[in-house]
C-alpha cells in the first residue's frame, strides 16, 4: 500500500509542476499465475501429505520459471479441455501412464519422468496357501465377505493353475480404471475368459487392506507401490505388467525455454526436496515412446 501511495504522490507532484510523468506511469511486469494439475491415481493418500507434496512441486516450478504456480488436484484430460480460452493448466504431474499418453497426443510436452523406487506397473496378488508353500489359496467361505454367495470350496493351486481355476475371483479398484483394464488384459494373456465374478473397491489401498484384514481368498489388482508391501508380509505376486512411471508435462502454451529450465532443474541437485516429498530417487528426461508403446499393448486384442 505504501508503494502505491508513494507512486501516486510522485505522479500528482509532477502534474502540479507541469512535468511529463510517462516514466513513472509504466508499471513493472508481473508474471501471471500458472496452474499445475495433479493426478495421483487411485491410491488413497494422507490429504495433508499429498497437499504438501503438491505445494512443494508447485513452488519448485514457480522458483524456476518466475511465475506464481498454484496447484489443483483431480486433474483429468476433460478438465484440461474444458478450461476457458487463455486459462487452464500450464503443467501437470500425472501418475497414470494412460493419461500421460493422452496428453502427449494432444500436444503436451514431456518435461521429465520420475525414477521409480520399484519397477512400476500392475500386479496381480494372491493369498498364500497356509499348508502348501508356493501355492495360492482360492475360494472358500471368505468370499461371502464380498457378497459372493457361491458355494465354492476352498482350494490351494499352483500359480500356473490360477488362471483356469473356477475358484478365482478378482478384486480391483474402480471399474474401468487403468489398473482394472490392465488386470483384465493380463488375465486374457493366460486364459480365454475373465473370471465370472469381479468385485471393485474404490482405491488400491482398499484392495490390499481388505485382503490383509479379512484374508479373503481372491486375486487382487494393484500397483507395485502396494504389492511390494504385500509380498514383504508373505503375500504372493502372481504376475507383473510393467508400465511407464509418473511424469511431469507442460501444456502447449508454455514457452519452450520454461520447459527446458524446469527439466534442467529437476535433473539437477536442486530437486532434492521435491524428490524427498515424492519418495523418488530423482528424475530423467524420459521419452514419449514408452507411453505410446504401453497404450498400443493395452489396446491390442489378446
Amino acid at each position: 500500500m505504501n508503494l502505491r501511495i508513494r507512486f501516486l504522490s510522485h505522479v500528482v507532484f509532477a502534474a502540479l509542476l507541469g512535468l511529463g510523468c510517462a516514466a513513472h506511469a509504466t508499471p513493472l511486469h508481473v508474471p501471471s499465475n500458472w496452474v499445475l494439475g495433479i493426478q495421483n491415481g487411485l491410491v488413497q493418500e494422507n490429504a495433508v501429505a499429498a497437499g504438501n507434496t503438491s505445494q512443494a512441486l508447485a513452488d519448485f516450478i514457480g522458483n524456476v520459471t518466475g511465475h506464481r504456480v498454484i496447484w489443483e488436484d483431480h486433474f483429468t484430460a476433460q478438465s484440461a479441455r474444458s478450461a476457458p480460452q487463455g486459462q487452464g493448466y500450464d503443467f501437470a504431474f500425472v501418475k497414470p501412464p494412460n493419461l500421460t499418453a493422452l496428453l502427449l497426443s494432444k500436444g503436451w510436452r514431456l518435461v521429465a519422468v520420475a525414477q521409480s523406487p520399484v519397477e512400476f506397473g500392475t500386479d496381480l496378488i494372491a493369498q498364500p496357501c497356509p499348508d502348501k508353500p508356493g501355492q495360492v489359496l482360492l475360494g472358500g467361505p471368505t468370499l461371502a465377505l464380498l457378497g459372493l454367495q457361491q458355494n465354492i470350496p476352498q482350494t490351494c493351486v499352483p500359480p500356473s493353475a490360477v488362471w483356469s481355476s473356477p475358484a478365482a475371483f478378482i478384486l480391483a479398484p474402480a471399474k474401468g480404471s487403468l489398473v482394472d483394464e490392465v488386470a483384465q488384459k493380463m488375465w486374457r494373456q493366460h486364459a480365454a475368459v475373465i473370471p465370472g465374478h469381479y468385485v471393485y473397491a474404490k482405491y488400491q489401498n482398499a484392495v490390499t487392506g481388505f485382503m490383509q484384514t479379512t484374508h479373503v481368498a481372491v486375486i487382487g489388482a494393484v500397483t507395485p507401490i502396494l504389492s511390494r508391501a504385500w509380498k514383504a508380509h508373505g503375500g504372493v505376486v502372481l504376475a507383473h505388467q510393467p508400465m511407464p512411471f509418473w511424469a511431469l508435462l507442460a501444456a502447449p502454451k508454455v514457452p519452450s525455454a520454461s520447459v527446458v529450465n524446469v527439466r534442467t532443474a529437476l535433473l539437477g541437485a536442486e530437486s532434492e526436496s521435491v524428490d524427498k516429498a515424492l519418495h523418488i530417487s530423482g528424475w530423467e528426461a524420459g521419452s514419449p515412446k514408452p507411453y505410446v508403446a504401453f497404450m498400443q499393448w493395452l489396446r491390442e486384442k489378446s
